[in-house]
């Protein structure tokens, strides 16, 4: 099939965080700003999930829901193709998103002042969910090393041996960095927890989107004392751009640690999806992986203009971190302006785009921009040239 990734799409109107003019005006200052913040695409989804979709609403009674054997065969088929992993039935459990999942996870498997080991900079959520839990946050930050970034192993087994560190949120593809971490790392951060009974929470929500020449590695497919130590965190929501149906796949191997999940989620009665969720996820992972393929070339295609662009714009003064998994990209721009303040004004108020300002994602970002790729080549070429005009 050929797509069309060039159409520019109308969102607006439509309650769509990412465009919604009220939303742009509390949260930048400014209703009319280009959108490269939140990471959901500006592309219809593929066809087959359009038709089950239709199909679905069609038939016209929408109850209760629960999932069938139809959902699971075509997640597991979908890990077994992707990834040679085939996680058992009844390791699957259901929530509306990862971060909800993570929140749970905490709440089932560590205490109030607890210390969660996470990596920054890093997906924002992350120390919120560790916040709003009364957990405390400890980071054992990557190093950057020339924009490419690097786990301080040494510096992880520090943090992991506290007797109060209980948990480590996993981000692979890591997010915002763009990392996809090799076999080996994993398992080295994971012997590390296993040795000092670190719970891992691997949040792998961008694993279908890897870039040619990476591999990823589910962590519950390392060995069984990684598998029955963890709980792993899928979901369509990336791959197929259904953030708006809410549905996450958590896989928890081990028996017990299901038990207190079981918990605490009926506690909150976090149960059962909507009606056209689990439709649209069977469709993307029965029939989804040719548009896959094609809209992550077209995106890393835009990854590969906005490098270009850098190299002759601003020569070596401005870092792009090599794009090995997600659809988004982590730019360097301290050489030209270090204040992140001013950075930001410079973005905002003169360039007008919406991004996600590298600080949020912890102090190790500050004096970055990411960049959602995922959007037709003329919003990125707007861009590069708004912020180039911005900043000279």
């Amino acid at each position: 099939m050929t797509y069309n990734f060039d159409e520019r799409i109308d969102r607006t109107g439509r309650g769509q965080a990412k465009w919604e003019p009220a939303g742009l005006k509390e949260m930048f200052g400014d209703e009319n700003m280009l959108s490269y913040w939140v990471a959901d695409m500006d592309f219809r989804v593929a066809q087959p999930i359009r038709d089950a979709l239709i199909e679905a609403a069609e038939h016209g009674c929408i109850g209760y829901t629960g999932l069938d054997p139809a959902f699971y065969n075509a997640y597991i088929n979908w890990q077994k193709r992707r990834n040679g992993w085939e996680p058992d039935v009844s390791w699957f459990r259901y929530t509306p998103g990862v971060v909800p999942a993570i929140n749970l996870l905490l709440l089932a498997m560590t205490n109030e002042d607890d210390e969660i080991l996470i990596q920054r900079p890093v997906y924002y959520p992350f120390t919120d969910s560790i916040v709003k839990q009364k957990r405390t946050v400890v980071s054992s930050s990557l190093v950057n090393k020339g924009g490419r970034y690097e786990i301080d192993f040494e510096d992880f087994e520090k943090k992991a041996s506290s007797p109060k560190c209980t948990a480590f949120v996993l981000c692979n593809p890591h997010n915002p960095v763009g990392r996809v971490y090799t076999e080996e790392e994993l398992r080295k951060m994971g012997e590390i927890c296993n040795r000092h009974g670190v719970f891992v929470i691997a949040d792998e929500i961008h694993s279908d989107l890897i870039a040619k020449g990476h591999k990823h590695v589910v962590y519950a497919k390392l060995g069984k004392e990684f598998e029955q130590n963890c709980a792993v965190c899928h979901a369509p929501s990336k791959t197929f751009n259904l953030a708006g149906l809410q549905l996450s796949c958590i896989l928890i191997p081990n028996e017990k640690i299901r038990a207190k999940f079981d918990t605490i989620q009926n506690r909150y009665s976090i149960t059962s999806p909507n009606y056209f969720a689990p439709v649209a996820a069977k469709a993307g992972w029965n029939h989804g992986e040719e548009w896959l393929a094609a809209v992550y070339e077209y995106m890393y295609g835009n990854y590969n203009y906005i490098v270009d662009f850098c190299k002759k714009t601003w020569g070596d003064k401005v870092v792009v971190s090599p794009l090995e998994g997600t659809y988004l990209a982590w730019i360097d721009f301290r050489q030209l302006e270090s204040d992140p303040d001013k950075l930001q004004e410079l973005t905002r108020k003169k360039a007008k785009v919406a991004l996600d300002e590298g600080y949020i994602f912890g102090p190790e970002g500050a004096g970055f921009e990411r960049v959602n790729l995922a959007c037709p080549k003329e919003l990125i070429v707007e861009l590069m040239n708004r912020l180039a005009g911005a900043i000279k």
